[in-house]
């Protein structure tokens, strides 16, 4: 009985341990990308409305740094869906990466309106009218879209240390009832 109860124990370590190394490995740093991701689209935004305000190209350069951090985060989580066959997962990620270059594209035309046309084109493109959604409509889609997948990422984080600790009690409880059991059949044969 007590072998019997030392293996499960030992099965459901095996399992805490395999949940710890997801939240280290996997769920952390990818919630981390996430906000770097977020980060990066603000700083595209701040950047290209820089360069409209300004009138000046300067901030192009440093708004494609920042949309070039944005895809390395995108090409992190298509590896990692790609790795896990997860083509939902995949197909979600695509999305935002397809409504943030919406938006940097906008946000590109926008800036040289302002440069090259002046505040009333500018103006047009910054905040849409009938005909075109506006840069400013464009930034709202691949900010929501990477808050909800945010809150995917932290409520897998939140499921695996769920099972951690589902998994510590189980495993607490199968050492109680194994040294009980073990204690009553050695009582029982004494």
């Amino acid at each position: 009985i007590f072998f019997v109860s030392l293996l499960q124990v030992g099965l459901s370590f095996s399992d805490l341990i395999r949940n710890a190394q997801q939240i280290e490995e996997k769920n952390l740093p990818y919630v981390l990308t996430v906000d770097e991701m977020d980060v990066a689209r603000s700083e595209v935004q701040q950047f290209l409305t820089d360069a409209g305000a300004t009138h000046m190209r300067e901030p192009f350069q440093e708004a494609e740094d920042e949309a070039q951090k944005f895809q390395r985060g995108i090409e992190k989580f298509k590896q990692l869906y790609r790795s896990e066959n997860n083509d939902e997962k995949l197909k979600q990620i695509e999305e935002i990466e397809s409504s943030f270059n919406r938006f940097n594209a906008s946000g590109k035309v926008m800036a040289e309106a302002y440069i090259t046309q002046g505040m009333e084109a500018g103006n047009v493109l910054m905040k849409g009218n009938d005909q075109i959604a506006g840069f400013d409509k464009h930034s709202e889609v691949p900010s929501q879209e990477l808050t909800k997948f945010r809150e995917e990422q932290i409520a897998e984080s939140k499921q695996a240390v769920a099972n951690i600790t589902e998994g510590a009690s189980s495993s607490l409880w199968i050492m109680i009832a194994g040294s009980v059991l073990s204690a009553l059949v050695m009582l029982g044969v004494a």
